[in-house]
């Protein structure tokens, strides 16, 4: 499986690298307010769903793109993100990676992988099996102190309606940590954790595409991963994360974070 998830990953990427830097905004089509969508992403998405369908013709697809529908409960199925920061790609900037994560009986992912195709690192990841970069055994920084801690982290974008108490909340971890990082990928954030580039990363209007490899990999680097709520195995309705590199620092932040739960019933947060 492992082998296969590399392979697929490289695939999503040479393609998208065949248009870097040749496709912009006017070439895309808006789903939503600064929220893009170009022919490179559905190509991507539909040659991994193919190959994943020749080899596994009984799992499901949970795709950002053409395979929205929900897998039924106790089904195995694969989510695939082909290409997790759109605008950066679409801009002709880095931070841009392929994502995809294959989701056990369980419902929680066993298998992970992002790709950023610009550098050639391959972030991948087994429950229980620890993560890697490329063939490098890696860890999360272990950082159990928020005044110590770099964090990673979105503001919205596609609705206005939380920006003040997302804000409020930068506002108040910025008094309290390191520093604040912001960079349009929430997979090579989540990666960043896993591999103890940053220390912990945080979003408010998540999808499951965009968190159900990356997710994985921080807690196979060492770290906690859980929605507003405190839960783990929420996948198929994610639209929060919180994402750091020991329970230490997951719960500091917490304290912050989660002030945002009440979002989570309110439109457009309530369904993914």
């Amino acid at each position: 499986m492992r082998s296969f998830l590399i392979q697929l990953a490289k695939l999503g990427g040479s393609i998208a690298l065949q248009h870097f830097r040749t496709v912009d905004l006017a070439q895309a089509d808006r789903k939503g307010r600064s929220d893009y969508v170009s022919h490179v992403d559905r190509r991507v998405e539909d040659a991994l769903a193919t190959r994943i369908r020749h080899r596994f013709p009984d799992h499901q697809l949970l795709g950002e793109e053409a395979h929205r529908e929900r897998p039924p409960v106790g089904t195995p199925y694969w989510v695939i993100d082909p290409i997790d920061g759109t605008t950066n790609f679409l801009r002709g900037l880095p931070g841009w990676a392929i994502s995809i994560a294959f989701v056990d009986e369980s419902g929680l992912p066993r298998h992970g992988v992002i790709y950023d195709a610009l550098l050639d690192e391959c972030y991948i990841g087994e429950r229980g099996a620890g993560v890697w970069i490329n063939e490098q055994r890696v860890y999360s920084s272990g950082c159990r102190s928020l005044d110590r801690a770099l964090v990673a982290c979105s503001l919205p974008f596609r609705s206005l309606d939380a920006l003040d108490d997302v804000a409020a909340v930068v506002c108040a971890i910025q008094r309290e940590c390191d520093d604040i990082r912001r960079s349009g990928c929430a997979a090579l954030d989540l990666a960043a954790v896993a591999t103890g580039r940053v220390d912990a990363y945080w979003e408010l209007g998540i999808y499951p595409w965009d968190t159900a490899a990356g997710e994985l990999l921080v807690r196979c680097g060492g770290g906690a991963a859980t929605d507003f709520h405190g839960e783990e195995g929420s996948l198929l309705s994610r639209r929060s994360i919180l994402a750091a590199a020991s329970p230490a620092l997951h719960e500091q932040l917490a304290q912050h974070v989660f002030a945002l739960a009440p979002w989570l019933t309110r439109a457009p947060y309530v369904d993914a």
